[in-house]
């Protein structure tokens, strides 16, 4: 801040100066003028009253002429002009005091001429000074009207010199900070400034530059940050990935245990025949063939009854969760994989806690998720997912705007192999589907208006949601 003084306060500082040291110049001459006219003015003064007192003389001595001047006449004169006896007049008044001591009418006619001279000459000395009173106030005037041109040129030129020194930086340093503010670190040549404001820009170019390095230093924190987001959303995906394949092949189990449930009744109603049958036979070849036959009916129950062992269901248990807080995290798991052209948007309608079996909950939503965006494919498009609870129940919906289900998938429902996609299982949607019947709930297929699908999933809450 300090190195800025010099800058904003130099066009004030030479105005200042420039206006005293001419206001100082104005005032001397101003003094100076009338200090002059002053002592010519009171010269003035004198010189009047001497003349008005030599017409006096002159006035008095013409009313003697032609006449003979008495006695006292002389004296008188004498006595008059002897005040006006100056260092300039004296010369001149002795000159006529000697005439007048003479007495005689020629010589009176002579002081009386002389005495005239010597009033033209004071009228014309007196003239003169008044000349040079005048010509010193023409003086005065033209120096206050130069005083007063300086001053505004003065003023004109501390406004130049205030836009160039002070405006027109700080306009340019007001560009630079945009500039700065909009990411753009660029230096400026010291060169297209004044010597004054070289310092500032130095130490502006160190800034930008530290800021230029803090900047590529953030964005490459940032890169490496984004780098191991995205390797944890994909393990997280992959692990997700491995989950689902674990639930599909647990589905598999369930479809395999069904199909083993239903096999075992016919089974059993086999062997009892085979039994039957042995005991009926007396022929001990054919008995030993039954035996045979009966062994590996027995050996075929003993896999079915390992198969409906291994496929029985192990619930997840409860748990209190914030329902936000996870779909929010499987939204910012899924950004990283998502195609670019696809956007998600995720409403509530409030803070939402519920208990639910969290993994299975996770894995379901990201198996509707993650179907939405292969129906979507390359193409542009929105996947929404809600979330609400009313009366114990929690309603979950995920639609987007693609092709919608198959018309067989809506008429017949979920069922295991069956599916619209090429390369699919059908076994997500199934496996979504156990685990809303496991918590009592139902899912719903539907088509979206005008275009697109949604899945809603109804799930009672353990507790008030």
């Amino acid at each position: 801040m300090k190195a800025l003084h010099p800058l904003l306060y130099r066009p004030v500082i030479i105005t200042a100066v420039g206006l005293s040291l001419l206001l100082v110049l104005v005032l001397v001459a101003f003094i100076l003028l009338t200090w002059r006219n002053l002592a010519r003015i009171h010269r003035i003064e004198t010189t009047v009253s001497q003349v008005n007192r030599l017409q006096t003389v002159n006035y008095q001595l013409q009313k003697t002429l032609p006449a003979t001047p008495g006695p006292a006449l002389p004296s008188l004169l004498e006595k008059q002009l002897k005040t006006l006896a100056t260092q300039d007049l004296r010369t001149d008044i002795e000159s006529i005091l000697n005439l007048l001591h003479q007495s005689q009418p020629g010589q009176l006619t002579l002081a009386y001429q002389q005495l005239q001279h010597l009033l033209e000459k004071e009228n014309l000395r007196e003239q003169n000074m008044l000349t040079q009173v005048v010509a010193d106030t023409e003086l005065e005037l033209k120096a206050a009207l130069g005083g007063l041109t300086a001053l505004l040129l003065l003023l004109i030129l501390g406004g130049i010199l205030t836009r160039y020194w002070l405006l027109t930086p700080l306009r340019k340093m007001n560009g630079l900070l945009l500039q700065l503010a909009e990411g753009r670190f660029e230096p400026i040549m010291a060169e297209d400034t004044g010597p004054p404001w070289r310092p500032l820009l130095d130490n502006y170019n160190y800034m930008v530059t530290r800021l230029a390095a803090l900047e590529k230093a953030r964005q490459e924190r940032t890169r490496s940050l984004e780098s191991q987001v995205r390797s944890a959303a994909a393990t997280l995906l992959a692990q997700s990935r491995t989950l689902a394949r674990a639930e599909r092949l647990a589905a598999v189990g369930e479809v395999a245990a069904g199909v083993a449930h239903e096999l075992r009744n016919p089974l059993a109603g086999i062997q009892m025949a085979l039994h039957n049958l042995r005991s009926e036979n007396t022929n001990p070849e054919v008995r030993q063939r039954f035996d045979l036959i009966i062994a590996e009916m027995e050996r075929l129950s003993r896999h079915l009854n390992q198969l409906l062992d291994q496929a029985r269901h192990q619930p997840e248990p409860l748990r209190e969760i914030d329902l936000d807080r996870v779909i929010e995290e499987i939204l910012a798991l899924l950004q990283y994989q998502i195609p670019g052209n696809i956007q998600l948007h995720y409403r509530n309608a409030g803070p939402l806690r519920v208990h639910l079996p969290e993994t299975t909950l996770r894995q379901s939503l990201i198996n509707l998720i993650l179907n939405a965006v292969q129906a979507l494919g390359k193409q542009k498009g929105n996947i929404w997912i809600t979330a609400q609870a009313k009366d114990n129940m929690l309603r979950l919906e995920v639609s987007d705007d693609g092709p919608g289900f198959p018309k067989d998938l809506l008429s017949h429902g979920i069922r295991p192999f069956t599916t619209g996609k090429d390369g699919g299982t059908g076994l997500g949607l199934l496996m979504v589907k156990r685990f809303v019947t496991s918590l009592d709930g139902r899912i719903l297929l539907g088509e979206r208006q005008p275009r697109g699908a949604h899945i809603i999933l109804e799930i009672p809450c353990a507790t008030p949601c």
